[in-house]
């Protein structure tokens, strides 16, 4: 394994200890050990299981193993070992980091500008992989190659990353897609879970409602720019906003794009608000103790008898959390 010459640092760190490391396809989990090995004195033996070669198990004097794709054909060594995997798996005994795409905090870092309203709008259109640090090719054809190289039913997976932020059941999801494919019902909800356990999708209930319909968002919301022409910022933006909450409790609400119920929170995402449409939103508002107005550049303020308002541009909203 040759360790590139250029490589950027997550958020994300690695200490020589037995660690899991999960996330979809090109999420940088690899760059992720590429960065430890950097410092690292002593001896590492690298193994990809998707290498049709012959491996060598031979770990005498080595310090660290690193098993990239690890299917578990063979037993994991008495020694440190880091396991990469695309699925989102537990091992006993094992640290687990998983990985995300980039934010946009390690993006603006990687980037190396201090225009932060031309970085925002590459990181609109490209996305979130951070080979595109790395790889001159990128743009589309990045992209492409990763969509085509996800181990999933192309048809539900481009349904799925063409229409994200849009409310549909699974139900109405497989009415739609049956009519284009071959697809049973079983079949369908399978590789839906699959897509959400791995962190391909996410899905997001209506609060106290979980039978209605679901809002869906991608691991990489720059997927849409190459699957349809169908744009909408609106959508987009959300993905982005979604990516940036990480683990927190994230519900959406008929009056807002996303509630968060252990701050009694709301988020309502309006790219290019106005003082009068943004007033017009938080007119249906109940039940809040603050509401975060995003926008992509505009920044106002809004008095409000029932809660707080703060209306905020995306990049400052970010580097506030």
């Amino acid at each position: 394994m040759t360790i590139p010459k250029k490589i950027f640092e997550r958020k994300a760190k690695l200490e020589l200890k037995n660690t899991l490391i999960t996330g979809p396809k090109r999420v940088g989990k690899t760059f992720l050990v590429f960065n430890f090995l950097k410092n690292f004195k002593g001896k590492y033996k690298y193994i990809d299981f998707e290498d049709y070669r012959e491996k060598n198990f031979d770990f005498e004097e080595i310090d660290l193993v690193i098993y990239d794709n690890f299917d578990f054909s063979v037993p994991i060594p008495p020694i440190t070992t880091f396991i990469i995997s695309q699925k989102n798996i537990e091992i006993e005994g094992f640290h687990k980091i998983e990985l995300k795409g980039l934010d946009f905090e390690e993006f603006f870092s990687f980037e190396n500008t201090t225009n932060i309203n031309q970085c925002f709008d590459k990181f609109l259109r490209l996305g979130n992989f951070p080979r595109i640090f790395t790889e001159e090719y990128y743009r589309d054809e990045y992209l492409k190659e990763t969509f085509e190289l996800l181990p999933f039913n192309k048809k539900i997976l481009a349904f799925f990353f063409s229409h994200i932020g849009e409310k549909f059941t699974l139900y109405q999801i497989y009415q739609i897609l049956k009519k284009e494919m071959k697809l049973s019902k079983d079949n369908f909800y399978k590789i839906t879970n699959e897509l959400l356990e791995n962190r391909i999708i996410y899905e997001v209930n209506k609060f106290e409602s979980p039978k209605s319909p679901k809002k869906f968002y991608s691991y990489n919301f720059a997927f849409k720019n190459i699957l349809t022409n169908r744009k909408n910022i609106q959508y987009t933006f959300e993905n982005i906003i979604f990516l940036e909450l990480n683990k927190k409790e994230v519900y959406y609400k008929d009056t807002l794009t996303f509630y968060l119920p252990e701050e009694e929170r709301g988020i309502l995402i309006l790219p290019f608000a106005d003082e009068e449409v943004a007033k017009e939103k938080l007119k249906k508002v109940t039940n809040v103790k603050k509401v975060d107005i995003i926008t992509i550049s505009n920044e106002f303020e809004i008095e409000n008898k029932n809660f707080e308002v703060e209306v905020i541009p995306f990049w400052r909203w970010r580097f506030a959390e």
